[in-house]
């Protein structure tokens, strides 16, 4: 902005030289005064008209730098989980996921409510639904690629007295994960890549969490934590009162930038 205005003020300042030019009141102008005077009102002309346009110019660029800076200002919407989850990223109470806003909760929902809420599994393992599962056994995996880098991991389990089949199963274990994660020696492109894939994800996928959650804002939501690892994993588990085991909130975070690389919650009765 500094530059155009200080262009402005140099076509206004050629201006006022040209006005200044030209002969006394009291003097009768001669043949070559007449064409002098003539140039310079066809030059003082001239620069009216550039000085219009350098103005209009001026104001153009005015409007779009407060257009700018604007945008630039407006700070990113804060998260705001799914209506049905919890506010506490690992509440053992409230082991639930949604998926384009429709709320899933481990122990509740079976592989059919899953599927009947537009769940895309793939194709190769929904062949699996009407196999028959073993009382207090767990189905096989069921896989969803969100997009290139993102994915999740589904598995059911049986805890009646009899066999039921795979659709009939409870969800005892969700997990979602990132292929890759932003690094400080990755090229600006790639981890831009990254990111947009990660918030593509969160159009459909929301946990009571941010996918783009750090370590320290997880402890700083919930720091009643059960382990803590070496491999800056964070656990929230209880123990099963059925079976042998603990279940709960798994979270992993990368090494150099301790951003969430993947998440899992399980379940027990």
């Amino acid at each position: 902005m500094k530059i155009k205005k200080t262009a402005l003020a140099a076509a206004i300042a050629v201006l006022l030289s040209f006005t200044a030019c030209g002969t006394t009141e009291n003097s009768e102008p001669s043949e070559s005064e007449s064409e002098n005077e003539t140039l310079q009102n066809t030059e003082a002309e001239t620069t009216i008209a550039e000085t219009e346009a350098i103005t209009e110019a001026v104001t153009e660029a005015d409007e779009e730098n407060t257009e700018e800076d604007t945008t630039a200002a407006t700070e990113p919407q804060e998260f705001t989980p799914v209506e049905g989850l919890s506010e506490n990223y690992a509440d053992l109470e409230n082991r639930s996921f949604a998926y384009n806003g429709k709320v899933f909760t481990l122990g509740k929902n079976t592989l059919q409510d899953l599927i009947d809420g537009g769940i895309p599994f793939k194709e190769s393992e929904l062949n699996n639904t009407g196999n028959n599962v073993n009382k207090n056994y767990s189905s096989g995996t069921y896989t969803v690629e969100i997009n290139d880098f993102v994915n999740m991991q589904f598995e059911f389990i049986n805890t009646t007295e009899t066999n039921i089949t795979e659709a009939e199963c409870l969800l005892q274990y969700v997990r979602w994960y990132s292929i890759y994660v932003p690094q400080p020696d990755y090229e600006d492109s790639l981890n831009e890549e990254i990111t947009n894939n990660i918030n593509d994800a969160a159009n459909y996928v929301c946990f009571s969490f941010p996918l783009t959650l750090t370590k320290e804002q997880l402890l700083e939501n919930n720091s009643d934590t059960t382990e803590i690892t070496e491999n800056n994993c964070v656990n929230y588990y209880i123990d099963s009162e059925v079976y042998m085991g603990t279940s709960g909130y798994h979270f992993e975070f990368n090494k150099n930038t301790d951003q969430l690389k993947e998440a899992s919650i399980s379940w027990l009765p």
